[in-house]
């Protein structure tokens, strides 16, 4: 080949290089300057692990969105399936603060899902356990202690009887159940469903296990994100094409 012809292609495929390295550094620059923001919907504030409203999806766990309701000041999220308003978030003490959307307006319901997540990301916060509700039953179920009842009176399923057990326990002979976490000092001592359905509305504590390792990423001044490909929490810097990468 010609020495000019091959050195006029070297030349191009350096500059093609360059110039494909040049969108990976800008798009560092506006992670680092993204994640730096704080979520704000009215009273409720995070950072990482959590993203939204304006914080991309790289800036936390995918599990993690946060969506405002800017009209009403009101925070909500998503986990597996299941809609919660978010109350309060502790981010000191990496506590948040949620209730079930479905029971701000009543316990009985037609369909029933599982508070469950992800114990990778949460645990359960301290003085909270797990109670089943248990529907769909011929007879009262043979447990012990008898589990306690109350009646539901409603357009959907009036007249239906639900059982309430400690523990997250499946439905046994009946057509269904759902577990919820519960706080044991306020749990009503008998099946008043008043008390319980305002005793779902307080909602429940659960504690995040996801940052730890953002502290040496904080100290160093980058802003910590995730990498969702890598499945692994990763440090953004300004003007850097690959941030170094801190494995959870």
């Amino acid at each position: 080949m010609n020495s000019s012809v091959f050195s006029f292609l070297s030349d191009f495929v350096f500059l093609l290089l360059l110039f494909i390295q040049i969108p990976s550094s800008l798009s560092n620059d506006d992670l680092f300057t993204d994640c730096r923001k704080e979520f704000v919907c009215g009273n409720i504030s995070a950072f990482f692990p959590f993203w939204g409203n304006g914080r991309p999806s790289a800036c936390g766990i995918h599990e993690l969105e946060l969506k405002c309701d800017h009209e009403n000041n009101i925070t909500t999220m998503n986990i597996n399936q299941v809609a919660y308003r978010v109350l309060e978030i502790k981010n000191e003490i990496k506590t948040l603060s949620i209730a079930r959307e479905d029971y701000s307006v009543g316990l009985c319901k037609r369909h029933f899902m599982n508070s469950t997540f992800n114990p990778k990301i949460f645990e359960p916060g301290e003085g909270y356990r797990n109670f089943t509700y248990i529907y769909g039953c011929e007879d009262v179920p043979k447990t012990r202690p008898v589990p306690r009842a109350f009646t539901c009176r409603t357009d959907d399923v009036d007249g239906q009887t639900v059982y309430i057990q400690e523990g997250d326990n499946g439905p046994g002979e009946c057509n269904g159940s759902f577990f919820v976490p519960v706080s044991i000092r306020d749990f009503p001592p008998d099946g008043n469903m008043s008390a319980l359905e305002e005793q779902l509305k307080k909602g429940f504590e659960v504690r995040w296990k996801v940052d730890n390792e953002c502290w040496e990423c904080f100290t160093s001044s980058g802003v910590c994100g995730f990498d969702n490909v890598a499945n692994q929490t990763t440090c953004y810097y300004p003007g850097m094409h690959s941030p170094p990468e801190i494995s959870l």
